[in-house]
């Protein structure tokens, strides 16, 4: 019973002390029933977003406002921030009104989600915020994407020809960068092994590591990476797995997913 009301008391503090979270169920509330990968716009405090799938954007919404996962502190008076794999566009809004006077590089390969990003930024008046319509890769030769159509878009074989931008390049540009954000669905390996040699101009790091059923696990040359730049890390889990010696890892193609946090 203790236990119970703890969690309930604590529930009914977040509903009354944080007013995203009460957006959140608000949300909730009016577009629950939402088909998947339907597009529809959305109203929330006072913004308009063109959303492709509102699952995949409700559950951005409570990382990204509520938790604000991706809060960060900088004595950088124009600080810049990469965000690679930037949806519809909710991650640079966030960027844009808590950082006013940053400049955002917005990357997205989706040709349909980049069209929702575009609008949201420019419906919204988020002036900060640049939007390229470009993988983010190891080169600038061009990559092949497959769609699916919410958040889970990544590079594959059996995808269509998207433009590509090299990291490492976009890197260069900057004295320093105070965010750099990857979540490119499964290309995170290859992409920080390309900018290993200039990750140190990064203040901070986040990358949503995928591991695939069958194939080597590169986590730990990822870590081994960020060290070696001068990091160091927390790790979040993304899916709980309760009983992993039995499950080996999630039914499907991924097996898990880690969200990493750098810092210096």
């Amino acid at each position: 019973m203790k236990s119970f009301l703890y969690i309930l008391f604590n529930e009914v503090k977040r509903f009354f002390s944080i007013r995203e979270y009460r957006i959140l169920l608000m949300l909730a509330l009016k577009y629950g029933t939402s088909k998947r990968y339907e597009k529809k716009e959305i109203a929330f405090d006072g913004h308009v977003f063109v959303v492709a799938d509102f699952k995949s954007f409700f559950w951005q919404y409570k990382q990204i406002y509520v938790d604000k996962c991706y809060q960060f502190k900088t004595e950088e008076k124009n600080p810049v921030i990469l965000d690679c794999g930037a949806n519809v566009g909710l991650s640079a809004l966030f960027f844009s009104r808590s950082y006013p006077s940053a400049k955002i590089v917005a990357y997205e390969a989706d040709a349909n989600i980049y069209n929702c990003l575009l609008n949201n930024i420019q419906k919204n008046k988020v002036r900060n915020v640049e939007a390229l319509q470009k993988a983010v890769w190891t080169s600038n030769a061009g990559i092949t994407f497959l769609s699916e159509g919410a958040d889970g878009g990544a590079v594959c074989a059996e995808g269509t020809a998207v433009e590509s931008v090299a990291l490492k390049d976009e890197i260069e540009n900057y004295q320093k960068i105070s965010l750099l954000k990857m979540d490119i669905e499964g290309a995170e390996v290859e992409v920080i092994r390309s900018v290993k040699d200039v990750l140190h101009k990064c203040e901070n790091v986040f990358i949503e590591y995928h591991s695939f059923a069958g194939k080597e696990q590169h986590l730990h040359e990822l870590l081994t990476i960020l060290s070696s730049n001068g990091f160091r890390y927390y790790l979040k889990e993304e899916v709980v797995l309760s009983q992993p010696f039995v499950t080996k890892g999630n039914p499907g193609p991924m097996d898990m997913q880690i969200n990493i946090f750098a810092y210096k």
